[in-house]
């Protein structure tokens, strides 16, 4: 359900919770920079629209919902990986 893409400045996670149907070109992606010592990952969200003409029935909004929930968790789960290789990178130069 969430696509990730590798680059020099970091990683873009990718979901497209609807497959088929109107809202098919619906997409939400996290854009996360490289970890920092004591500053964290710079983390973007961003999400394209629901058109007034094509709202979201309810349905449609709780699959969004999980969609924007998991995408959070798996970008959190991220920094947490990138903090730990930190951290580990850093303690491999002390020695």
């Amino acid at each position: 359900m969430i696509d990730r893409e590798t680059f020099d400045w970091g990683v873009r996670l990718v979901a497209r919770p609807f497959d088929s149907g109107e809202h098919a070109s619906l997409v939400m992606q996290a854009d996360i920079g490289p970890y920092k010592h004591n500053r964290g990952s710079d983390v973007r969200i961003t999400c394209t629209g629901v058109p007034a003409a094509a709202p979201l029935r309810l349905g449609d909004a709780q699959i969004w919902y999980e969609a924007m929930y998991a995408l959070v968790n798996e970008a959190r789960a991220l920094i947490a990986q990138m903090k730990a290789a930190g951290q580990a990178a850093k303690a491999g130069k002390k020695r």
